[in-house]
C-alpha cells in the first residue's frame, strides 16, 4: 500500500477522531488594485511561486500542453448525432442510481467536522472548518441551453433536494459547459444564499451580464481568502464554450481549498502533468475529487476526460489520502455503460495495491467525513 493512504470517510455521527492541523504554507502576495472592482479584488492574492498562468492566444485560452489537440469537429459531431439517435430509440437505457436519504439535521448542525456529499455528476457539498461550499452545482433535469429546457437528460436525481441545503458560503465553478455551469441553479443559489461565486477568468463578465455580482474571478495560480479558507485556482486540461462561436473565450480550471485540511476539485479534465505539479506545490491533499466518467470514445474523450485508470494515476500524482469519484452516473452523456466507471475504479485501485478504504464511491446524498 502506498504510504499516506488512510481509511474511508466515516458516516457523519461516528466518533470523532482527532486530526492534525495542517500548516498553511502558501506565501501570498497581495495583487495591486486594478481597474476592476468588487469581490474579485477583495482579499485576492497571487502565489509567490513558479506557477503557470493560463496561456491565451488570439483571444482564446489554451491548455498548458502546446501539442494539445482535440478530435476534428466532424468526428465529434458524428459521435454526438449517433448518441442522440441511440437515446431517442431507447437503445441506451439509463436507470437511476440508488440514492441515500440525506441527513439534513447533521448537515445543518455540523460546524466542525469535515464532510462531503456527492449530490451527483460534479456537484459536491463540502463542509470544512464551519464553511459550506458547492462545486459545479446543478439541480436541473437537463444540461443544456434555454435555461435547461433542452439538452442531455438527467437520469439520477440530486442526492439532496435544493430546499434542504444548509447555508452556502461560496460556490466553485470549473468552466462554462452546461453540465458544470447551470444558470437556473446559479439563480436559485443567488436568491437563497447570495454565496460568493468563485470562477476562472472570463466568467465574471458572463455572470455579470445575468445580474450576478458577488463573484471572484481568478487566473491559474491566484487565490482568495473566504471565511478563513484559502481558495486557489489551479490548471486543468479541458476547454470551454456554450455556443458554436465562443469556444475558449472563458478559462477552465481545477480548485484547491486549504483550511485545517486540504481539498482538491479537478473540475473537468484530461490526464496531464498539471496533477503532479499541483501535488508538488500545493499537496499533499486529504481529499481529491476526480472525474471517472464520460471517457469514451477515447478518440474524442482522452484529451479532455479521464478514464478511471487516469483518475487514479492523478490521485497518486496529487499525493492525496482519499479519492472521491465524480462526473458519472447522472446525465446521459457518455458512451460507456453508466455503471462501468465505479467498477473500473475499484478494479484499478486493487491492481495498484491501494487501500480500498481510501476510495470513496458514495451514493448520491450519502454524507461522509474526511
Amino acid at each position: 500500500m502506498r504510504p499516506g493512504l488512510v481509511g474511508v470517510g466515516r458516516r457523519y455521527g461516528s466518533s470523532c477522531r482527532s486530526f492534525r492541523w495542517l500548516a498553511l504554507m502558501l506565501v501570498l502576495l497581495a495583487l495591486p488594485s486594478g481597474a476592476s472592482t468588487g469581490a474579485d479584488e477583495e482579499n485576492k492574492h497571487q502565489l509567490r511561486l513558479e506557477f503557470p498562468r493560463a496561456p491565451r492566444h488570439d483571444g482564446t485560452y489554451r491548455n498548458l500542453d502546446p501539442e494539445f489537440h482535440r478530435a476534428s469537429h466532424w468526428t465529434r459531431l458524428r459521435f454526438y448525432l449517433l448518441s442522440v439517435a441511440a437515446m431517442a430509440k431507447g437503445e441506451r437505457p439509463f436507470v437511476p442510481l440508488p440514492t441515500a436519504v440525506p441527513d439534513v439535521t447533521a448537515l445543518r448542525q455540523n460546524h466542525h467536522e469535515p464532510t462531503v456529499m456527492w449530490v451527483g455528476h460534479s456537484t459536491l457539498l463540502v463542509q470544512l472548518d464551519g464553511v459550506n461550499f458547492l462545486t459545479d452545482p446543478t439541480w436541473s433535469n437537463r444540461a443544456g441551453p434555454l435555461s435547461g429546457t433542452v439538452g442531455v437528460r438527467r437520469f439520477t436525481p440530486p442526492g439532496i433536494p435544493f430546499k434542504d441545503l444548509p447555508p452556502i458560503d461560496f460556490v466553485l465553478i470549473s468552466h462554462d459547459h452546461y453540465d458544470h455551469l447551470d444558470e437556473p441553479t446559479v439563480r436559485q443559489l443567488a436568491r437563497a444564499f447570495n454565496p460568493r461565486f468563485v470562477v476562472p477568468l472570463g466568467l465574471k463578465a458572463w455572470l455579470g451580464d445575468r445580474g450576478f455580482t458577488n463573484v471572484s474571478e481568478l487566473d491559474w495560480g491566484e487565490s482568495i481568502s473566504i471565511k478563513g479558507l484559502e481558495v486557489v485556482c489551479t490548471p486543468a486540461q479541458h476547454g470551454s464554450g456554450r455556443t458554436l462561436t465562443d469556444g475558449g473565450w472563458r478559462l477552465w480550471s481545477s480548485w484547491v481549498v486549504v483550511g485545517t485540511k486540504r481539498f482538491y476539485f479537478a473540475g473537468d479534465t484530461g490526464y496531464a502533468p498539471h496533477f503532479e505539479m499541483i501535488g508538488r506545490v500545493l499537496g499533499p491533499f486529504d481529499l481529491a475529487a476526480l472525474p471517472i466518467g464520460s471517457y469514451t470514445p477515447r478518440i474524442i474523450a482522452k484529451p479532455i476526460h479521464m478514464s478511471p485508470e487516469d483518475a487514479l494515476r492523478a490521485f497518486r500524482d496529487l499525493r492525496a489520502s482519499k479519492f472521491i469519484g465524480i462526473h458519472w452516473g447522472t446525465f446521459e452523456l457518455a458512451q460507456e455503460p453508466y455503471h462501468e466507471p465505479p467498477r473500473r475504479t475499484v478494479d484499478e485501485a486493487a491492481r495498484l495495491g491501494l487501500d480500498p478504504r481510501s476510495i470513496l464511491l458514495p451514493k448520491p446524498g450519502e454524507l461522509l467525513t474526511w
